[in-house]
Protein backbone atom coordinates (compact mmCIF):
# COMPACT_ATOMS: atom_id res chain seq x y z
CA UNK A 1 0.00 0.00 0.00
CA UNK A 2 1.53 3.68 -1.09
CA UNK A 3 2.68 5.24 1.98
CA UNK A 4 2.93 8.87 1.86
CA UNK A 5 3.25 11.68 4.82
CA UNK A 6 -0.37 12.89 5.54
CA UNK A 7 -1.23 15.84 7.76
CA UNK A 8 -3.79 14.79 10.30
CA UNK A 9 -7.42 16.37 9.48
CA UNK A 10 -10.17 17.36 11.95
CA UNK A 11 -13.68 17.64 9.86
CA UNK A 12 -15.43 20.82 10.51
CA UNK A 13 -19.58 20.57 9.74
CA UNK A 14 -20.55 22.60 6.60
CA UNK A 15 -23.90 21.91 8.35
CA UNK A 16 -23.28 25.07 10.96
CA UNK A 17 -27.13 25.04 12.26
CA UNK A 18 -27.12 21.53 13.01
CA UNK A 19 -23.24 20.88 14.38
CA UNK A 20 -24.99 21.16 18.08
CA UNK A 21 -26.52 18.11 17.36
CA UNK A 22 -24.10 15.93 15.52
CA UNK A 23 -22.60 13.66 17.48
CA UNK A 24 -18.87 13.01 17.06
CA UNK A 25 -16.86 9.79 16.00
CA UNK A 26 -13.18 9.80 15.91
CA UNK A 27 -11.96 7.23 13.08
CA UNK A 28 -8.37 6.44 12.22
CA UNK A 29 -7.34 5.44 9.22
CA UNK A 30 -3.88 5.08 7.47
CA UNK A 31 -2.54 7.25 4.17
CA UNK A 32 -3.73 4.69 1.93
CA UNK A 33 -5.55 5.84 -1.22
CA UNK A 34 -8.08 3.09 -0.86
CA UNK A 35 -9.36 5.34 2.61
CA UNK A 36 -10.56 8.06 0.01
CA UNK A 37 -13.95 7.23 0.67
CA UNK A 38 -13.99 8.62 3.43
CA UNK A 39 -12.60 12.00 2.85
CA UNK A 40 -15.00 12.03 0.19
CA UNK A 41 -17.86 11.48 2.22
CA UNK A 42 -16.60 14.06 4.58
CA UNK A 43 -16.18 16.56 1.66
CA UNK A 44 -19.50 15.76 0.45
CA UNK A 45 -21.12 16.39 3.78
CA UNK A 46 -22.51 13.00 3.44
CA UNK A 47 -21.94 12.27 7.53
CA UNK A 48 -23.01 15.46 8.49
CA UNK A 49 -26.40 14.31 6.53
CA UNK A 50 -27.04 11.74 9.10
CA UNK A 51 -26.06 13.85 12.21
CA UNK A 52 -22.13 12.43 12.02
CA UNK A 53 -19.33 14.60 12.65
CA UNK A 54 -16.15 12.48 12.26
CA UNK A 55 -12.65 13.46 13.30
CA UNK A 56 -10.58 11.50 10.46
CA UNK A 57 -7.17 11.05 12.02
CA UNK A 58 -4.54 9.61 10.33
CA UNK A 59 -2.63 7.13 12.04
CA UNK A 60 0.64 5.37 10.48
CA UNK A 61 2.49 1.75 11.79
CA UNK A 62 1.16 -0.81 13.86
CA UNK A 63 2.42 0.67 17.28
CA UNK A 64 0.15 4.03 16.80
CA UNK A 65 -2.82 1.87 16.10
CA UNK A 66 -2.32 -0.04 18.91
CA UNK A 67 -1.74 2.91 21.03
CA UNK A 68 -4.63 4.74 19.82
CA UNK A 69 -6.82 1.52 21.13
CA UNK A 70 -5.43 1.29 24.22
CA UNK A 71 -5.63 4.92 24.84
CA UNK A 72 -9.19 4.96 23.86
CA UNK A 73 -8.28 8.05 21.14
CA UNK A 74 -10.29 6.67 18.18
CA UNK A 75 -14.00 5.00 18.18
CA UNK A 76 -13.62 3.32 15.04
CA UNK A 77 -10.03 2.55 12.97
CA UNK A 78 -9.68 1.58 9.65
CA UNK A 79 -7.24 -1.19 8.41
CA UNK A 80 -6.49 -4.66 6.77
CA UNK A 81 -8.22 -7.98 8.32
CA UNK A 82 -5.32 -9.39 9.50
CA UNK A 83 -4.48 -6.45 11.88
CA UNK A 84 -7.59 -7.10 13.36
CA UNK A 85 -6.99 -10.21 14.32
CA UNK A 86 -3.52 -9.65 15.34
CA UNK A 87 -4.89 -6.66 17.93
CA UNK A 88 -7.99 -9.01 18.92
CA UNK A 89 -4.90 -11.65 19.86
CA UNK A 90 -3.43 -8.82 22.01
CA UNK A 91 -6.82 -7.78 24.06
CA UNK A 92 -7.20 -5.30 21.79
CA UNK A 93 -10.76 -6.54 20.09
CA UNK A 94 -12.70 -4.67 17.81
CA UNK A 95 -15.33 -5.36 15.68
CA UNK A 96 -15.21 -5.18 12.09
CA UNK A 97 -18.78 -3.80 10.14
CA UNK A 98 -17.59 -3.77 6.36
CA UNK A 99 -15.16 -3.55 3.50
CA UNK A 100 -13.55 -0.08 2.36
CA UNK A 101 -11.52 -1.14 -0.38
CA UNK A 102 -9.18 -3.81 -1.28
CA UNK A 103 -6.02 -4.52 -2.73
CA UNK A 104 -6.02 -6.17 -6.24
CA UNK A 105 -2.74 -5.78 -7.49
CA UNK A 106 -1.17 -3.08 -5.56
CA UNK A 107 1.07 -4.92 -3.08
CA UNK A 108 3.29 -7.39 -4.03
CA UNK A 109 6.60 -8.86 -4.13
CA UNK A 110 9.29 -7.20 -6.65
CA UNK A 111 12.37 -9.61 -6.59
CA UNK A 112 15.55 -9.98 -9.17
CA UNK A 113 15.00 -11.98 -12.24
CA UNK A 114 17.33 -14.69 -11.03
CA UNK A 115 14.58 -15.41 -8.26
CA UNK A 116 11.99 -17.96 -10.28
CA UNK A 117 9.75 -18.84 -7.29
CA UNK A 118 9.11 -19.00 -3.73
CA UNK A 119 11.89 -21.74 -3.44
CA UNK A 120 14.54 -19.67 -5.19
CA UNK A 121 13.58 -16.90 -1.90
CA UNK A 122 15.68 -19.83 0.52
CA UNK A 123 18.73 -17.85 1.85
CA UNK A 124 17.85 -14.66 -0.03
CA UNK A 125 17.76 -11.07 1.52
CA UNK A 126 14.17 -10.41 1.66
CA UNK A 127 12.40 -6.59 3.36
CA UNK A 128 9.16 -6.10 4.32
CA UNK A 129 7.37 -4.23 7.38
CA UNK A 130 6.62 -6.17 10.22
CA UNK A 131 3.07 -6.17 11.69
CA UNK A 132 1.63 -4.25 8.10
CA UNK A 133 0.35 -6.39 5.37
CA UNK A 134 3.41 -6.92 3.85
CA UNK A 135 4.30 -9.18 6.65
CA UNK A 136 0.85 -11.17 6.31
CA UNK A 137 1.07 -11.58 2.80
CA UNK A 138 4.04 -12.66 3.06
CA UNK A 139 3.69 -15.13 5.56
CA UNK A 140 0.42 -16.07 3.78
CA UNK A 141 2.43 -17.21 0.36
CA UNK A 142 5.43 -18.54 2.20
CA UNK A 143 3.05 -20.97 4.26
CA UNK A 144 1.03 -22.02 0.47
CA UNK A 145 4.27 -22.64 -0.78
CA UNK A 146 5.40 -24.93 2.27
CA UNK A 147 8.48 -22.49 3.49
CA UNK A 148 8.78 -19.67 6.57
CA UNK A 149 10.73 -16.38 7.31
CA UNK A 150 13.04 -19.05 9.00
CA UNK A 151 13.92 -19.57 5.26
CA UNK A 152 15.00 -15.73 4.75
CA UNK A 153 17.37 -13.64 6.15
CA UNK A 154 14.85 -10.73 6.41
CA UNK A 155 14.76 -6.85 7.13
CA UNK A 156 12.41 -4.64 8.61
CA UNK A 157 11.61 -2.12 6.17
CA UNK A 158 9.01 0.45 6.02
CA UNK A 159 7.82 0.05 2.03
CA UNK A 160 9.90 3.34 0.63
CA UNK A 161 13.13 1.94 2.23
CA UNK A 162 12.41 -1.69 0.99
CA UNK A 163 11.73 -0.44 -2.00
CA UNK A 164 14.56 1.55 -2.07
CA UNK A 165 16.87 -1.03 -0.69
CA UNK A 166 15.93 -3.16 -3.86
CA UNK A 167 17.27 -0.51 -6.52
CA UNK A 168 20.37 -0.07 -4.64
CA UNK A 169 20.83 -4.02 -5.15
CA UNK A 170 21.26 -4.08 -1.26
CA UNK A 171 17.79 -6.80 -1.19
CA UNK A 172 17.26 -9.73 -3.33
CA UNK A 173 13.45 -9.26 -2.90
CA UNK A 174 11.10 -6.84 -1.32
CA UNK A 175 7.47 -6.86 -0.28
CA UNK A 176 5.92 -3.43 -1.00
CA UNK A 177 3.01 -1.63 -2.55
CA UNK A 178 2.24 1.00 -5.35
CA UNK A 179 3.98 3.43 -6.58
CA UNK A 180 6.85 1.15 -5.25
CA UNK A 181 6.20 -1.93 -6.43
CA UNK A 182 6.12 -0.59 -10.02
CA UNK A 183 9.40 1.74 -9.31
CA UNK A 184 11.14 -1.29 -8.40
CA UNK A 185 10.41 -3.37 -11.25
CA UNK A 186 10.68 -0.80 -14.23
CA UNK A 187 13.91 1.11 -12.27
CA UNK A 188 15.42 -2.37 -10.47
CA UNK A 189 16.16 -4.64 -13.43
CA UNK A 190 13.75 -7.36 -11.32
CA UNK A 191 10.14 -8.28 -11.57
CA UNK A 192 7.06 -9.13 -9.61
CA UNK A 193 6.64 -12.43 -8.04
CA UNK A 194 3.54 -12.59 -6.75
CA UNK A 195 0.97 -9.65 -5.92
CA UNK A 196 -2.36 -9.44 -4.81
CA UNK A 197 -3.72 -9.67 -8.25
CA UNK A 198 -3.45 -13.33 -8.23
CA UNK A 199 -4.20 -13.80 -4.32
CA UNK A 200 -7.59 -12.01 -4.21
CA UNK A 201 -9.63 -11.52 -0.48
CA UNK A 202 -6.11 -11.46 1.66
CA UNK A 203 -5.34 -8.08 2.03
CA UNK A 204 -8.84 -6.36 2.25
CA UNK A 205 -9.43 -2.84 4.48
CA UNK A 206 -12.12 -2.89 6.68
CA UNK A 207 -13.79 0.15 8.80
CA UNK A 208 -14.34 -1.48 12.86
CA UNK A 209 -15.41 -0.18 15.59
CA UNK A 210 -14.81 -0.21 19.37
CA UNK A 211 -17.01 -2.74 20.85
CA UNK A 212 -18.96 -0.64 23.25
CA UNK A 213 -19.52 1.97 20.54
CA UNK A 214 -21.22 -0.98 18.45
CA UNK A 215 -23.07 -2.58 21.63
CA UNK A 216 -24.48 0.86 22.86
CA UNK A 217 -24.99 2.76 19.09
CA UNK A 218 -26.07 0.45 16.24
CA UNK A 219 -27.43 3.23 14.70
CA UNK A 220 -24.67 5.22 14.77
CA UNK A 221 -22.70 2.47 13.48
CA UNK A 222 -25.16 1.76 10.60
CA UNK A 223 -25.43 5.67 9.52
CA UNK A 224 -21.62 5.43 9.04
CA UNK A 225 -21.43 2.02 7.12
CA UNK A 226 -24.51 3.26 4.79
CA UNK A 227 -22.42 7.15 4.86
CA UNK A 228 -19.17 5.23 3.39
CA UNK A 229 -21.71 3.04 1.16
CA UNK A 230 -22.67 6.32 -0.23
CA UNK A 231 -19.59 8.00 -1.30
CA UNK A 232 -18.39 4.36 -3.09
CA UNK A 233 -21.42 4.86 -5.08
CA UNK A 234 -20.99 8.05 -5.82
CA UNK A 235 -17.51 7.22 -6.99
CA UNK A 236 -18.33 5.08 -9.06
CA UNK A 237 -20.87 7.44 -10.76
CA UNK A 238 -18.43 10.44 -10.68
CA UNK A 239 -14.70 8.59 -10.86
CA UNK A 240 -13.81 12.22 -11.92
CA UNK A 241 -14.77 14.39 -9.46
CA UNK A 242 -14.11 12.37 -6.79
CA UNK A 243 -10.66 11.24 -7.65
CA UNK A 244 -9.85 15.94 -7.79
CA UNK A 245 -11.87 15.82 -4.06
CA UNK A 246 -9.62 13.10 -2.45
CA UNK A 247 -6.25 12.99 -4.40
CA UNK A 248 -5.06 16.09 -2.17
CA UNK A 249 -5.63 14.08 1.04
CA UNK A 250 -2.79 12.17 -0.27
CA UNK A 251 -0.81 14.78 -1.47
CA UNK A 252 -1.70 13.57 -5.41
CA UNK A 253 -3.58 15.12 -8.14
CA UNK A 254 -6.31 13.64 -9.15
CA UNK A 255 -4.91 12.39 -12.56
CA UNK A 256 -2.02 10.93 -10.08
CA UNK A 257 -4.00 9.28 -7.49
CA UNK A 258 -6.07 7.59 -10.39
CA UNK A 259 -3.21 5.66 -11.80
CA UNK A 260 -2.46 4.15 -8.15
CA UNK A 261 -6.17 3.55 -7.34
CA UNK A 262 -5.58 1.19 -10.29
CA UNK A 263 -4.47 -1.68 -7.67
CA UNK A 264 -7.20 -1.13 -5.11
CA UNK A 265 -11.06 -1.32 -5.37
CA UNK A 266 -13.41 0.43 -3.39
CA UNK A 267 -15.81 -2.32 -1.84
CA UNK A 268 -19.53 -1.09 -2.97
CA UNK A 269 -22.39 -3.03 -1.47
CA UNK A 270 -22.87 -5.93 -3.72
CA UNK A 271 -19.42 -6.81 -2.80
CA UNK A 272 -19.33 -5.87 0.94
CA UNK A 273 -21.81 -8.81 1.12
CA UNK A 274 -20.12 -11.12 -0.91
CA UNK A 275 -17.03 -10.75 1.49
CA UNK A 276 -18.76 -10.70 4.69
CA UNK A 277 -21.33 -13.29 3.89
CA UNK A 278 -24.34 -13.84 6.54
CA UNK A 279 -24.18 -15.70 9.52
CA UNK A 280 -26.13 -18.50 8.37
CA UNK A 281 -23.13 -18.28 5.26
CA UNK A 282 -19.80 -17.07 6.47
CA UNK A 283 -18.11 -15.32 3.74
CA UNK A 284 -14.62 -15.04 2.78
CA UNK A 285 -13.89 -12.47 5.58
CA UNK A 286 -14.15 -15.61 7.87
CA UNK A 287 -11.32 -17.73 5.82
CA UNK A 288 -9.26 -14.77 6.13
CA UNK A 289 -8.80 -14.34 9.62
CA UNK A 290 -8.92 -17.82 10.34
CA UNK A 291 -5.38 -18.09 8.23
CA UNK A 292 -4.51 -14.82 9.74
CA UNK A 293 -4.70 -16.17 13.39
CA UNK A 294 -2.66 -19.02 12.62
CA UNK A 295 -0.31 -17.22 11.05
CA UNK A 296 0.30 -14.75 14.12
CA UNK A 297 0.20 -18.35 16.57
CA UNK A 298 2.91 -19.51 14.67
CA UNK A 299 4.75 -16.43 14.44
CA UNK A 300 4.23 -15.83 18.36
CA UNK A 301 2.54 -12.54 17.56
CA UNK A 302 -0.61 -13.73 19.91
CA UNK A 303 -0.80 -15.75 22.44
CA UNK A 304 -4.11 -17.31 21.53
CA UNK A 305 -6.00 -17.76 18.49
CA UNK A 306 -8.99 -15.17 17.45
CA UNK A 307 -12.04 -16.73 16.16
CA UNK A 308 -13.53 -14.66 13.33
CA UNK A 309 -16.74 -14.50 14.88
CA UNK A 310 -15.96 -12.78 17.90
CA UNK A 311 -14.45 -9.90 15.53
CA UNK A 312 -17.08 -9.71 12.52
CA UNK A 313 -20.31 -8.52 12.60
CA UNK A 314 -22.31 -10.00 9.19
CA UNK A 315 -25.18 -7.34 10.09
CA UNK A 316 -24.48 -4.17 9.21
CA UNK A 317 -23.80 -5.07 5.38
CA UNK A 318 -27.04 -7.07 5.44
CA UNK A 319 -28.99 -3.81 6.19
CA UNK A 320 -26.18 -1.55 4.12
CA UNK A 321 -28.03 1.17 2.01
CA UNK A 322 -27.25 3.32 -0.43
CA UNK A 323 -29.59 6.90 -1.37
CA UNK A 324 -28.75 10.05 -2.64
CA UNK A 325 -31.13 12.89 -1.76
CA UNK A 326 -30.64 14.78 -5.12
Amino acid sequence: MLTITVAVFSVVSGCQPQQSTQKVYRIGLGPWVGFGPLYLAQEKGFFQEVGIKPELTVITGLAERNSALKSGKVDALAAPVDYFVLSAGNRLEMKIVMAIDESVGGDGIVAKKSIKSFQDLRGKKVAFQRGLPSEFFLRALLQQNGMSLDDLKTFDMKTAEGGAAFLAGQVDAAVIWEPWLTKAREEGDGYILASTKKYPNLIVDCLAFNQDVVKNSPQDVQKIVDVVLKAIAYWQQNPEEANQIMAPFFQLDAAKYAKVLSGAKFTELARNREYFGTKENPGPIFKVAKQASEIWLKAKAIKVPVNGKSIISTEFVEKGSVSFTK
